[in-house]
């Protein structure tokens, strides 16, 4: 065999050698049936979940990282960290989650909103001053937006900030 045949040869091996390798860890297949997966998906919930359900979950997805979901939770209502969630609240007969807050411009939330009573969410863009089903959006902040609905006032947030008067408030109680 000359040196030349030798270099093709070893071409050709490392081409299929390639081609095989690529087939096997690589490419993705447009069937979806040959793409179908040995891994059990969870539904996502209709509503969000709990504090407790969320740490649950988690702990079962990753054991040996996750503190005990109970331990965790029975710490915190200890020390009095433990608050209403911060981004829904009901108001006015209505349930609003706060979605999103952008600063880009002149500054707008996007908020979902549902009859108290129940039904489907809609998504609704409002800025300061705008007023929704009867609630009017008193100022957007930051991460935060306050609503009132005449005689109450909420304030949604998007986190809670340590160094924030929101969180400094619900920790003197």
């Amino acid at each position: 065999m000359t040196p030349r045949s030798q270099v093709v040869a070893v071409a050709a091996i490392l081409v299929v050698a390639g081609i095989v390798d690529f087939v096997q860890r690589i490419h993705v297949p447009r069937s979806p049936a040959t793409r179908a997966s040995d891994v059990d998906m969870l539904a996502m919930p209709d509503e969000p979940l709990s504090l407790a359900s969320a740490r649950e979950r988690l702990q079962s997805w990753f054991p040996a990282q996750q503190p005990d979901a109970q331990e965790l939770l029975g710490d915190a209502q200890d020390q009095g960290q433990v608050a209403d969630t911060p981004d829904r609240a009901d108001i006015g007969g209505w349930h609003f989650v706060l979605r999103g807050v952008f600063e880009a411009g002149q500054p707008f939330a996007v908020l979902d909103i549902r009859a108290s009573a129940g039904g489907a969410p809609e998504q609704h863009r409002v800025s300061a001053g705008d007023s929704i089903k009867g609630v009017s959006v008193e100022r957007i902040t930051g991460h935060r937006v306050s609503l009132s609905d005449g005689k109450d006032v909420i304030e949604l947030a998007l986190f809670i900030d340590a160094e924030d008067e929101m969180a400094a408030a619900k920790e003197q109680r």
